[in-house]
């Protein structure tokens, strides 16, 4: 309806800069910044966020790390999920 030409968001992985936390019992869409290092390779740097209802994080996401059900902690330097979001 706003003309837009894809309507599917772009997915693929990334490696994760910093340690986060997920939930037991549903999958997580965290806010995050996507860069790359000195090498070219895609990092995703989570960003503080207060939950649901913080807007400002949202606002500075460029993309949201996405973690499954039953993933309580991933560590810095693993390959998550990663939404790219419209610019």
């Amino acid at each position: 309806m706003q003309g837009a030409t894809q309507t599917a968001l772009v997915e693929e992985h990334a490696v994760l800069a910093r340690d986060i936390k997920g939930s037991l019992d549903r999958e997580s869409y965290l806010p995050a910044v996507l860069r790359t290092d000195e090498k070219g390779i895609l990092l995703t740097e989570p960003l503080k966020w207060g939950g649901s209802s913080d807007f400002v994080s949202f606002a500075r996401a460029t993309a949201l790390i996405n973690l499954a059900a039953g993933e309580k902690a991933t560590a810095k330097g693993s390959l998550v999920r990663v939404v790219h979001l419209p610019n």
